[in-house]
């Protein structure tokens, strides 16, 4: 029969077929289904019509129970399948005689024979025969179902008789193998031919594309969003399951296809067996020949010079010699290369100091051919060959890294200084070249039985004031060194200040809680003075209208001493509600200000001698207070807690600064009579001198090994002195420039002892003479000692 003949015969059939003259036996099988029955019953199917596309001249690849036949699957058939292959061999014969002549019976055998083969080949030829119902599909052909691309539409028998007679007339030999049997290209299972665009141009056709014959790909139904869920729920492979745009389905990713996912989300190789490293094989040079590939000498003309050569090279001098060719510009280098370490490169770039390159490092043992036995490594053997050579293993990265070196030098020549320790330390100055300062001791002052707490200068100079333990107030002559008056008092002395003030001769001293104005009256003294204050602080000074507040009232009151205490010289009597630790005068002699470290908010009080009055100046107060001190020139309030230093503003009254100490627990402070610098000891063994524009960086000074009590500024020269328990006054010279850029001068000078201790006790208090460069100290030995 003809060619011709056998596509209209074809092409009629398919006509029937597609007119709906005959009976459609089309399925539509879902490639996520986990049915393991069998679903090639047309009655028990719920699919409509609408759904259902036939797709002519092309071979399904699934067979009727619902599962997906793959080219290396595993058929098992029983009896009844062998009978309906025979069934469908005599339907075939039957259709050949009718077209072709009865001759022919070589070429029916041979149809047959490869009917077998392609079934054998293909797993399934796709041909719909309602008999082979039976047909078990192994489990291995299950796990791979998941690896096709879409929907697989079952075709009509006709289509499969006509693409088994294609196949018939195209293979010649029954004995030579089909060459697209196992062909499993991406290009045959692609069903959908729109090409690379984009699938969002079919969102408004019921189609998403178009088949291999042209005819349209209807999009299948994908449910609602409560499909959706319920999908998610009840389908353990949804986690696996990825939408196919271009058929418009749900696709199973098998194990393999998600490890290549996951290998390369993560950048690395998709398959596990690929080995990255694997190692190289030299083809050309790996296997040495005895003999050549070719043994062709070389021709002659391969050793002798081309003479078209030698005429290009005669023609070019000719043309140069003759000015035709002119060479007068040189091309521009793109990249010019110099040597930096080169002396000519240097000077020709202006660099005249001698940069030298940087030494490369000198090999060690480990690069040595035949080190000697005890310099290799523990167990190791020397090397046979200068490449088995540990040094030679990081060759290469040795030479980059002196590259890099080389690079990366500095341009700056920096000249190596050759200092040794004592040169670090700075030149200090002669103490010789710092005098005056006191260096020895001149008078000591004995009377008192007890520790002497607390001594005071008066502003003339020539009295001196002690409180001692043993409750009695002591009043030397500095010239002399003789007791001129003591005055028995009812408590321990804590403190005694002379008013600053030439016109008034009074002495104030605390006794607990109270704070006790006292006149000693002694015959040194000018009479005038003397009969000034008695005058002063015979009468009561009216209040006026003044009321004092409530606050004030409960914490301190103001009294008149009594007949017996007017005698002992007492003038006025200040009575607290605390004990009290200290009494500070200010410069004008009229105010003073009282510490009372228990006191809590009322632990610092300012009062008026004047006017017998008093304040409280702190609505709270953040710590304990240790000591108060007034600015020498400014009206400014530097109130000490143990850890911080508050400078407060009394005329605007707010805070100016607050100073965090380099110290754990502070004792006392000094302020210099310039009033830029102060100066703070600690019970930590720390003498820090601090700028009051510079406070965040103190100077420290450890010149003690135990408890710092006492430090005081001298009011003339630039000297200041520190006491502790150890029993040694540090002298110490300290200059103030008038630059503030510029750092003071403190240099300690000298180191004076002299007192013994009492109860891990020595040298609580020192003061300077107003105006001479004397030194006075009070220890826990009851006695005062006169420096000079």
């Amino acid at each position: 029969m003809s060619e011709k003949r056998k596509r209209e015969e074809i092409s009629d059939s398919q006509k029937d077929i597609l007119s709906g003259d005959g009976e459609k036996v089309n399925y539509m099988v879902n490639i996520n289904t986990d049915d393991d029955g069998d679903s090639s019953n047309s009655e028990g199917s719920d699919i409509d019509d609408d759904d259902i596309e036939d797709v002519s001249g092309d071979e399904a690849e699934e067979s009727d129970d619902g599962e997906v036949d793959s080219l290396d699957g595993d058929y098992t058939f029983d009896d009844n399948e062998e009978e309906g292959e025979d069934d469908d061999e005599e339907e075939e014969k039957d259709d050949n005689e009718e077209r072709e002549d009865d001759n022919d019976d070589k070429n029916e055998t041979e149809n047959k024979t490869k009917v077998k083969v392609d079934a054998k080949g293909d797993g399934d030829s796709g041909i719909d025969d309602p008999s082979q119902e039976k047909l078990k599909i192994s489990k291995s052909k299950k796990n791979l179902s998941g690896k096709l691309s879409g929907l697989r539409l079952q075709t009509t028998k006709a289509d499969n008789v006509a693409s088994k007679q294609e196949n018939q007339n195209s293979s010649q030999d029954l004995g030579k193998p089909d060459e697209y049997a196992e062909d499993s290209s991406d290009e045959e299972d692609l069903r959908n031919t729109i090409g690379n665009v984009p699938v969002k141009w079919y969102d408004e056709y019921p189609h998403l594309g178009y088949d291999l014959e042209g005819k349209q790909i209807i999009k299948p139904k994908r449910g609602d969003t409560l499909d959706n869920f319920l999908n998610r729920l009840e389908n353990p492979d949804f986690d696996r399951t990825v939408f196919d745009k271009q058929t418009g389905q749900d696709v199973r990713l098998s194990d393999e296809d998600l490890a290549t996912v996951k290998s390369l989300m993560t950048n690395r190789v998709p398959s596990a067996d690929y080995d990255y490293y694997a190692p190289w094989v030299d083809h050309f040079t790996h296997e040495v020949m005895e003999m050549p590939l070719t043994g062709r000498t070389e021709s002659k003309k391969s050793f002798v010079p081309p003479k078209y050569e030698a005429t290009y090279v005669a023609k070019r001098a000719e043309q140069i010699r003759r000015g035709l060719i002119q060479y007068t510009k040189k091309k521009e280098e793109r990249y010019r290369y110099y040597n930096l370490w080169s002396d000519a490169e240097r000077t020709k770039r202006g660099i005249s100091n001698h940069l030298p390159a940087p030494k490369i490092r000198l090999p060690g043992h480990g690069e040595s051919y035949n080190p000697p036995i005890e310099y290799l490594p523990l167990g190791a053997e020397p090397p046979d060959c200068l490449r088995r050579v540990p040094g030679w293993k990081s060759f290469v990265k040795d030479r980059w890294e002196r590259c890099l070196d080389l690079y990366c030098a500095p341009r700056q020549q920096v000249m190596r200084v050759t200092a040794s320790a004592k040169d670090l330390i700075p030149e200090l100055p002669k103490p010789q070249d710092l005098r005056p300062f006191p260096t020895v001791e001149g008078l000591i002052f004995r009377g008192h039985r007890s520790i002497i707490r607390s001594i005071s200068i008066h502003p003339l100079g020539k009295f001196l004031a002690s409180g001692s333990d043993d409750q009695t107030v002591k009043i030397w002559e500095i010239s002399t060194g003789r007791c001129l008056r003591s005055f028995d008092v009812e408590a321990a002395v804590k403190c005694v200040a002379w008013n600053p003030s030439n016109k008034l001769f009074l002495l104030g001293i605390v006794l607990e809680s109270k704070v006790i104005f006292m006149n000693p009256e002694t015959y040194l003294t000018d009479k005038v003075v003397v009969q000034q204050t008695n005058s002063v602080f015979k009468e009561e000074p009216d209040q006026g209208d003044y009321i004092q507040p409530e606050r004030v009232k409960t914490a301190v009151t103001w009294r008149k001493p009594t007949g017996d205490e007017w005698a002992k010289g007492y003038r006025v009597v200040v009575d607290h509600f605390r004990s009290v630790k200290q009494i500070v005068w200010h410069k004008q002699g009229d105010y003073f200000a009282t510490v009372i470290p228990e006191g809590d908010h009322r632990s610092v009080l300012m009062h008026q001698l004047s006017r017998w009055r008093s304040q409280v100046p702190f609505n709270k107060c953040k710590g304990r207070v240790q000591t108060v001190q007034f600015h020498p020139k400014l009206p400014f309030l530097f109130v000490v807690t143990q850890g911080h230093i508050r400078v407060y503003n009394l005329q605007k009254q707010r805070m100016l600064k607050k100073v965090q100490a380099n110290s754990r627990w502070i004792s006392s402070i000094a302020i210099h009579p310039g009033g830029e610098h102060f100066l703070i000891g600690g019970y930590d063994r720390k003498l820090n001198w601090f700028e009051m524009e510079c406070t965040r960086r103190p100077h420290l000074l450890r010149y003690h090994r135990t408890a710092v009590r006492s430090v005081a500024f001298h009011r003339k020269y630039p000297l200041f002195a520190s006491a502790a328990d150890e029993g040694r006054v540090i002298i110490s010279h300290g200059m103030v420039y008038n630059d503030w850029l510029k750092d003071p001068f403190l240099v300690p000078v000298k180191e004076l002892k002299g007192h013994s201790k009492f109860e891990d006790y020595c040298v609580l208090d020192l003061t300077w003479h107003p105006y001479e460069p004397y030194l006075f100290t009070a220890g826990a030995d009851s006695t005062i000692r006169l420096w000079h």
